[in-house]
């Protein structure tokens, strides 16, 4: 966030900006705010930190366990983003189920950047729709104490949609 912060904020409000940003009552406002900086300084990236995701995930208007959900979410499938739903892993005949927060993670964000390509793996080869992989988010959210997030998630997909481009593979 201090990168953030150094590059979108005047220099004498940078020490005011981090105090809000300390202040659990004003922390997401200014990652909101920040977000708003970002989007009118078309010098920022390329960036060293992932500030940035966070701030414009704050901007979907969540509140601030849901937000940080949704940034753990993207964070954790920044490596595997060729990846789409991959609900099962494993070495030979020793498969496992991976957990449900993993579950929520990969559909999520594999929808959330990848739906069209989901939709197209449904349409020509028989694929689960991306309807299914979506209800099976929302179920492992649900089961994983979300239920803001399983209740708001198609909302959050059109909002990663709009607001994120998905990176060249």
């Amino acid at each position: 966030m201090d990168e953030l912060i150094s590059t979108l904020v005047p220099s004498k409000q940078q020490v005011h900006a981090q105090q809000l940003l300390d202040d659990p009552g004003s922390r997401h406002l200014i990652r909101q705010q920040l977000s708003q900086l970002a989007e009118d300084n078309a010098g920022l990236l390329p960036q060293k930190s992932c500030s940035w995701i966070l701030c414009k995930l704050a901007t979907f208007g969540a509140g601030e366990t849901d937000t940080l959900r949704m940034y753990q979410a993207f964070l954790s499938q920044l490596n595997q983003l060729g990846q789409l739903c991959r609900i099962l892993s494993g070495n030979g005949d020793q498969y496992r189920f991976d957990p449900p927060a993993t579950v929520a993670n990969r559909i999520t964000i594999g929808l959330g950047l990848f739906y069209e390509q989901a939709a197209r793996q449904h349409q020509r080869r028989a694929a689960p729709s991306p309807q299914f992989y979506q209800q099976t988010a929302i179920t492992c959210f649900a089961v994983t104490g979300y239920h803001t997030i399983a209740s708001q998630l198609p909302e959050w997909l059109e909002f990663l949609r709009t607001n994120f481009v998905p990176p060249k593979l």
